[in-house]
């Protein structure tokens, strides 16, 4: 039996919502939300925040939540309502991935992409690479940054590749700044998108804007370093130095600090040529345990991603997007972890994804859809499968 158009979108639409629950049941991270704690500790007039509790920075005494602020911002009124214990993290995440969708469709229509393309490529973005995993393990700090650090780059691109009001474009890089430190590269990407925009409304309104972008984005970088000044006493002190790390973390920054690049053939191996690594365990190391938490590459989990190499975009667009994407990436190969933990993806790819998903959109105008199509299939599949299937039969397995 064939089924009808309708009744394959039907088909598609029950299988994805079957696929999101049971990836819905991993394991969750059982410590507490720091950006739920942090806003909990707003709403009680304090800065510091109560511990011990992992990845909190110790201070003169006192614990700190060192993570960027803006996402506990987004959690305050949930918090005020609920508490931090008992705040709906995923059902946070879950709204702002349906924001995220909605953006993505958006920024693709400022692109002109095709209106039969973009359910596929916004499929791609969010569910065929790391967000996904994010939303489902948004109980925890590292990864509920993650997400709203996307919404706000979303909203940064669409702004700027449409009404490029520089105000609110500058405005929304700085608060994904205010998610995650390495969208700081975002912000002149978004500022030379802006100026690229009004190139035809004349020199003076063209300088305005540009220069919106930057102000607006300053002040988030204002906020941040009087955030920092109030609680570690330097205002370039970001209190990621006083977080305790354990086992090879802590071997490694002992030797080399925080950056270094002797960290650069790990973090390139994981970042371009990892495969997924399911591991075994059990005395005959046959039985399935699931897969290594330091993630899969780029190029295997999400390969749809190199079709950005084929965007032929205008040349100020595109050296700007490139540009960005090469920053980051040089940024985080320097970094002592590369994301760790992480279930086939890199988390830490999601401060320049975005823009990077820009250019693979544009790049499908010159690659046929049955091949760039089949490489988001089999990224979601792929996503699929280590999310939602494996999950179930590991657990299966180990009730036998």
């Amino acid at each position: 039996m064939v089924l009808s158009h309708p009744s394959r979108k039907v088909l598609l639409i029950l299988l994805a919502l079957l696929a999101l629950g049971l990836s819905l049941r991993l394991n969750y991270y059982a410590g507490p939300n720091l950006y739920g704690l942090q806003a909990q500790s707003w709403l009680e007039g304090r800065l510091d925040v109560p511990g011990p509790a992992e990845d909190l920075s110790l201070y003169g005494g006192r614990y700190y939540v060192a993570f960027p602020p803006f996402p506990s911002l987004v959690l305050l009124p949930v918090v005020a309502l609920t508490g931090h214990e008992r705040a709906p993290y995923r059902a946070v995440a879950l709204g702002l991935a349906g924001l995220a969708a909605w953006l993505a469709w958006r920024v693709l229509r400022r692109l002109d992409i095709a209106e039969a393309d973009r359910p596929w490529l916004v499929a791609a973005l969010l569910a065929g690479t790391a967000f996904w995993y994010c939303v489902v393990q948004s109980e925890a700090v590292w990864f509920l940054a993650h997400v709203v650090s996307v919404t706000c780059s979303l909203l940064a691109l669409e702004e700027a590749l449409g009404p490029a009001r520089g105000a609110r474009a500058g405005l929304w890089a700085g608060l994904a700044f205010l998610s995650r430190q390495l969208c700081i590269y975002l912000i002149p990407f978004i500022a030379l998108v802006v100026w690229w925009r009004h190139a035809e409304a004349g020199r003076r309104r063209q300088v305005r804007e540009g220069v919106l972008v930057l102000v607006l984005a300053g002040v988030c970088g204002g906020v941040y370093l009087l955030l920092n000044a109030l609680r570690f006493g330097d205002p370039l002190d970001t209190g990621y130095a006083g977080m305790p790390l354990s086992d090879f973390l802590a071997e490694r920054v002992a030797r080399y600090g925080l950056f270094h690049p002797a960290y650069v053939p790990f973090n390139f191996f994981h970042m371009f040529l990892e495969g997924p690594h399911f591991e075994f365990g059990g005395p005959r190391q046959l039985a399935p345990m699931g897969v290594d938490g330091m993630g899969t590459s780029l190029t295997l989990a999400s390969p749809f991603l190199l079709v950005a190499l084929m965007a032929r975009p205008a040349r100020p667009l595109r050296w700007a997007a490139w540009g960005m994407v090469s920053l980051s990436l040089i940024h985080m190969l320097h970094y002592y972890n590369n994301g760790w933990v992480q279930l086939n993806a890199q988390r830490f790819s999601l401060d320049f994804l975005p823009v990077l998903w820009v250019l693979m959109a544009l790049g499908t105008r010159h690659v046929e859809a049955r091949w760039w199509k089949g490489l988001v299939a089999w990224s979601i599949g792929l996503n699929v499968l280590v999310l939602s299937v494996l999950p179930q039969l590991v657990h299966a397995w180990r009730r036998l």
